[in-house]
């Protein structure tokens, strides 16, 4: 059966079961309190949940069979602070995004322009390749920088011991968003090396156009 959730305004609909048969069955107060946390982003273990005027309460084990729910029966969430904003962990990733990744992604693109002006062949051959040495040093620095990046982030402690088993699972996918788009400027990056390449060796004669 489905039940209706409101958390600040914002509803959503959660199927629950009275008898767990299969693995993502939400059968106990437990799992519905978890998946609720988890879909609202609030923490677990300070909100309270009103069914019917009265609050939700017993051990993570209690059968939802035994709370007496009907199909679309509301629920609604209080208190349960954000628990995102107040993470130190998440804070910390944040933080790291803000002040180190987006810079990350302002050097790459201006790495980018300079290759493209670059192979636009406005300058004369000995500024060519001037510039492209000049390049080639800065985007393999670029490499260096990134490394470095993914380096801090594998080292961060972003889970401690009062960080709830939501909170920990929302901290590990942040950081492994930061990773996999670092990951993704280094390919970029490589691509860019790569024509930056091929353009010298067309520029030595190497290469026939």
């Amino acid at each position: 059966m489905k039940v209706n959730v409101s958390c600040s305004s914002v509803q959503t609909a959660v199927d629950i079961l009275e008898e767990a048969d299969g693995e993502d069955t939400i059968s106990t107060l437990g799992q519905l309190r978890e998946r609720i946390a988890f879909d609202n982003d609030v923490d677990v273990e300070t909100m309270k949940l009103l069914h019917r005027g009265k609050f939700l309460q017993g051990a993570p084990d209690v059968p939802l069979a035994t709370l007496n729910f009907k199909e679309n029966d509301k629920i609604i969430v209080m208190g349960g602070k954000n628990a995102l904003a107040d993470d130190a962990g998440f804070k910390m990733l944040m933080q790291y995004e803000k002040h180190n990744l987006s810079n990350l992604q302002k050097t790459y693109d201006v790495n980018l322009r300079d290759v493209a002006d670059l192979e636009r062949g406005f300058l004369e051959k000995p500024k060519q390749v001037e510039m492209s040495k000049k390049l080639e040093k800065k985007i393999k620095y670029f490499n260096e920088e990134a490394e470095r990046h993914l380096e801090t982030l594998d080292g961060m402690n972003i889970i401690n011991e009062s960080t709830s088993e939501n909170q920990a699972k929302r901290n590990r996918e942040k950081r492994k968003t930061l990773v996999t788009g670092i990951q993704t400027l280094l390919n970029q990056n490589d691509a860019l090396l790569r024509r930056l390449e091929e353009y010298n060796a067309i520029l030595n004669g190497d290469i026939i156009e």
